[in-house]
């Protein structure tokens, strides 16, 4: 489980050429597009489940590839061969630029107002612990938490004190809106602070073949009551932009009985991914893995909320937090 864990959570590019490919192919435009294509082909996760003819995308990118082309030009093509993927975990880094696949995230409604939760809900008095921003709402009823990225290191004194803080509490809320990801290991830390008993939270599945459905697994996962444990209550505020990390974070939190997932469906990202180099030296990422819910469901595309709020026009004028106000209503009066 450990060397999986670590599989998991690798997000920085590796030199796999050899393994890959098996060979020292020349870097032309030519080599470096039957590179890219074949290792994708053998090694991503989610051709079926994304319905992708990944020949049919071959057949049409294939012929604008030539060999006397320029390296921005090359880049460009595999640009928009791998958006064909609709994966944000997928990205071709060159000297000159970038590759990314954000449309999911910018046609949906944002559900996150970082003024108006720190003005408003924050305010000046809030208690920075770790890489927690918290308060007490509701005259002290209410617990709220503002995790930012999952890439900042949770450590288990950090939520032990949090939890500690609104132990007398009706409840907590903890808000992973536009948190982007980053380290899988915080969600353990984290996660482990609100299980009621050792529960199965997902199952993954490492991509180990050439076929598309080529995986080894069941790998199980488990968290534990670890730490300060809080069992009251507990809201988790989601948005279009709570990816990777914290999607899996979420997938594991709502199988515990306390939990209440409320805001609009996450942004998905729950294979992990693993890195390649294309004979030229660039770099490229993509999802080696696949995760399912406890009953078999694949949410890369998104969970949804058990409650779905969005943020009105009106209420932002207002300066409320409609997702936040939901959150401390279920808290509250249990509605």
């Amino acid at each position: 489980m450990k060397i999986f864990l670590l599989v998991l959570s690798t997000i920085w590019f590796v030199s796999c050429q050899e393994t890959f490919l098996g060979r020292d192919p020349s870097g032309t435009p030519r080599e470096n597009f039957e590179s890219l294509w074949k290792t994708l082909d053998e090694k991503y996760s989610f051709f079926d489940y994304k319905k992708i003819d990944w020949n049919e995308v071959y057949n049409r990118y294939s012929p604008r590839i030539y060999n006397s082309m320029d390296d921005i030009q090359l880049f460009n093509v595999l640009f928009e061969m791998l958006s064909e993927l609709r994966d944000s975990h997928v990205n071709l880094v060159a000297p000159f630029n970038v590759s990314r696949y954000e449309l999911e995230f910018t046609r949906s409604p944002l559900n996150y107002d970082e003024r108006i939760v720190n003005s408003y809900y924050l305010k000046n008095d809030y208690y920075i612990t770790g890489p927690f921003k918290h308060q007490l709402l509701m005259e002290g009823t209410v617990g709220y938490v503002r995790y930012a990225s999952f890439e900042d290191e949770v450590t288990p004194g950090a939520i032990d004190f949090v939890t500690s803080r609104f132990k007398n509490t009706k409840g907590i809320i903890f808000d992973v809106r536009s948190n982007g990801g980053g380290s899988i290991s915080n969600m353990f830390t984290i996660a482990s602070r609100f299980a009621d008993t050792r529960r199965e939270v997902y199952v993954s599945y490492l991509k180990n073949g050439p076929g598309h459905e080529d995986f080894t697994g069941p790998n199980d996962v488990f968290i534990e009551p670890s730490g300060v444990n809080f069992n009251q209550r507990v809201c988790i505020l989601t948005n279009r932009g709570s990816y990777s990390a914290t999607s899996f974070f979420v997938l594991a939190m709502r199988n515990f009985p306390n939990i209440t997932i409320v805001g609009d469906t996450t942004g998905g990202g729950l294979g992990a991914p693993t890195g390649a180099e294309l004979p030229n030296g660039w770099g490229y990422r993509f999802s080696c893995s696949k995760t399912l819910s406890t009953d078999g469901q694949n949410y890369e595309d998104g969970i949804p909320p058990d409650v779905e709020v969005n943020m009105t026009s009106t209420d932002i004028q207002k300066n409320k937090d409609s997702i936040i106000e939901k959150a401390i209503s279920i808290i509250v009066l249990g509605q």
